[in-house]
């Protein structure tokens, strides 16, 4: 063998020593990145799978806070309607409450009313029978004096005078008592009138404040 050739000989293998270092170095790249690889996808699957049970956690805790929210709103709902209950039932308690008070006092005005017109008519009665006692006894004088009269003519006018004055005083007592009976009679009508008036107003004040109570439930 000539120097000419040992010398491609060598360099051939030099080239074959050098391209097998390469393909040895480019393999154990490759090995490392694969290595790297297979890591970063297994350290990716993990967190995937950590974030996922974080996920399933969260889930589950917002399921248990939205389950926790509607008892309480379950339970306020509830709440809600037994305290309408229970105020629709005092409502209705008291508007009955009133109802009866006012049925309690309309009775009690009736039986005013009946009493202050049994009285005023008594009263009336009383002054008419006075009344007609008066004229009986005017009519009864009148009769008295004419045969007074017609007896003690002879004795004198100053006497016939003197009988006159008192049935003219007389007429005037009983024309008195006629105007204090119509006064009377007036102010018990008038009284009347306004006890009755006061009646419709009490009646009318207690329909407000029951219809009020309604309006306000």
């Amino acid at each position: 063998m000539t120097t000419e050739e040992e010398t491609e000989l060598y360099k051939a293998q030099t080239d074959i020593r050098h391209l097998k270092n390469t393909i040895s170095a480019l393999r154990d790249e490759l090995d490392s990145q694969t290595a790297n690889k297979t890591e970063a996808v297994q350290r990716a699957v993990a967190d995937a799978h950590h974030e996922q049970l974080q996920l399933q956690d969260t889930v589950q805790a917002l399921r248990d806070e939205l389950e926790g929210m509607r008892t309480v709103m379950d339970d306020a709902v509830q709440k809600a309607k037994a305290d309408a209950h229970g105020e629709i039932v005092q409502l209705t308690k008291t508007a009955q409450a009133l109802r009866d008070e006012l049925e309690k006092m309309r009775i009690a005005k009736d039986e005013e009313v009946q009493r202050v017109l049994a009285e005023g008519k008594q009263e009336a009665k009383t002054l008419i029978d006075t009344a007609q006692a008066l004229r009986d006894e005017l009519e009864k004088m009148k009769q008295e004096k004419e045969e007074t009269v017609q007896r003690t003519k002879a004795d004198g006018h100053g006497e016939a005078l003197q009988l006159q004055r008192t049935v003219g005083e007389l007429r005037d007592e009983m024309e008195l008592m006629k105007y204090r009976y119509d006064e009377q009679r007036q102010e018990m009508e008038r009284t009347f009138r306004d006890e009755n008036q006061e009646l419709r107003d009490t009646i009318s004040t207690l329909r407000e404040a029951l219809e009020a109570k309604h309006a306000g439930k």
